[in-house]
C-alpha cells in the first residue's frame, strides 16, 4: 500500500509541475501509468506504432550517440493514437502535452506533435514523436503521454510491451 501510495504522490508531482517534455519523470512512476483513463465520460486508450527507418539513404547511421544501437538506420519515430472506447467521439479540448518511450531504465522523453487537422468527430487524437534514440530493432518498449483536457486536468496514459518495428 505504501509503495501504491508513494507511486501516486509521485506521478501526482510530475502532472502538477512543466509542460511538455521539460517534465522529468522517472522510469518506475511512467510505468504506474493506467491503460485506460476517463475524459468527459469517454474511456480512452493508447494506440501505437513505434518504428526505426533502415531503408539505405544519406541520413541512415552517421548521427549514432553512446549508449544507442551500433545498427545503422534513422532514428525512432512513434506515430501514436489517443483512442476512444465503445464507439464514442474523443472529447474535443483534449490534447497530448508530453509523451515518453521507456526501454529498460533508460526515458526518452519528447513533445508529441499533432501533424495533421484534427477531424471535430474523430474517434482518436493523432500525435507523432519524432528524432528518438536509436534502440534496437525488436526491442520492448512501454509509451506514457499525458492527456490535458479542456479545464486544464492531467492524466497519463500508458501502452506496455510494444516492439520497436524495422522499415526495410
Amino acid at each position: 500500500m505504501a509503495r501504491v501510495l508513494s507511486m501516486a504522490v509521485a506521478i501526482l508531482g510530475c502532472l502538477a509541475t512543466g509542460t511538455g517534455a521539460g517534465v522529468r519523470m522517472s522510469p518506475e512512476a511512467l510505468r504506474g501509468a493506467p491503460q485506460t483513463i476517463q475524459v468527459d465520460g469517454v474511456v480512452l486508450q493508447l494506440k501505437a506504432q513505434v518504428w526505426r527507418d533502415f531503408m539505405p539513404g544519406l541520413l541512415s547511421g552517421a548521427d549514432t550517440k553512446p549508449g544507442e544501437s551500433a545498427v545503422p538506420g534513422r532514428r525512432m519515430i512513434a506515430a501514436l493514437r489517443v483512442a476512444a472506447r465503445d464507439g464514442q467521439r474523443v472529447p474535443k479540448g483534449i490534447r497530448v502535452d508530453a509523451g515518453w518511450i521507456i526501454f529498460g531504465d533508460r526515458v526518452w522523453a519528447s513533445q508529441p506533435a499533432e501533424e495533421q487537422p484534427r477531424d471535430p468527430a474523430a474517434y482518436d487524437l493523432s500525435v507523432t514523436m519524432r528524432n528518438g534514440p536509436k534502440w534496437p530493432p525488436q526491442a520492448v518498449v512501454d509509451i506514457v503521454v499525458r492527456i490535458v483536457d479542456s479545464k486544464g486536468v492531467a492524466q497519463l496514459l500508458a501502452l506496455r510491451n510494444q516492439k520497436i518495428e524495422a522499415a526495410t
